[in-house]
């Protein structure tokens, strides 16, 4: 079985909630990722995708610049186990509508499996059977 370990890419990425829409964007950008998790103290809050930049910052004619990311990350985060299949996680990206998923290893966060990473997974196994 093909586990979502084996195509995470650690570690995790993540901004402080108080950090401007515009900071966290350079961030994603350096570390060439399409999500970022949101941190307040020490815990996981939220998630901020390019999605959220477009429908809730830019769409709505919000300034990145004076924007804090709490206000427009999404607040649901949901999970999957290290240990669980790459089809697995496409189906719970596919049936909740999503392209992250945040990976969880031994209770603790390993990173984010985007659907980039789904993706090179298929590529992968269709290419080499």
């Amino acid at each position: 079985m093909d586990k979502v370990k084996d195509f995470l890419n650690p570690p995790p990425i993540y901004v402080r909630a108080s950090m401007s829409v515009f900071d966290a964007v350079k961030r994603m950008k350096k570390h060439e990722v399409g999500a970022i998790l949101v941190i307040d103290g020490k815990d996981y809050i939220g998630i901020f995708t390019e999605a959220d930049l477009l429908k809730k910052v830019v769409a709505q004619n919000e300034s990145p610049g004076s924007t804090l990311v709490s206000k427009v990350m999404t607040r649901d985060l949901l999970y999957i186990d290290s240990e669980s299949s790459m089809v697995a996680a496409f189906l719970k990206m596919q049936t909740k509508n999503i392209r992250h998923l945040i990976v969880k290893e031994n209770d603790d966060v390993a990173g984010v499996l985007s659907i980039k990473d789904v993706a090179k997974y298929y590529v992968h196994k269709f290419s080499t059977s």
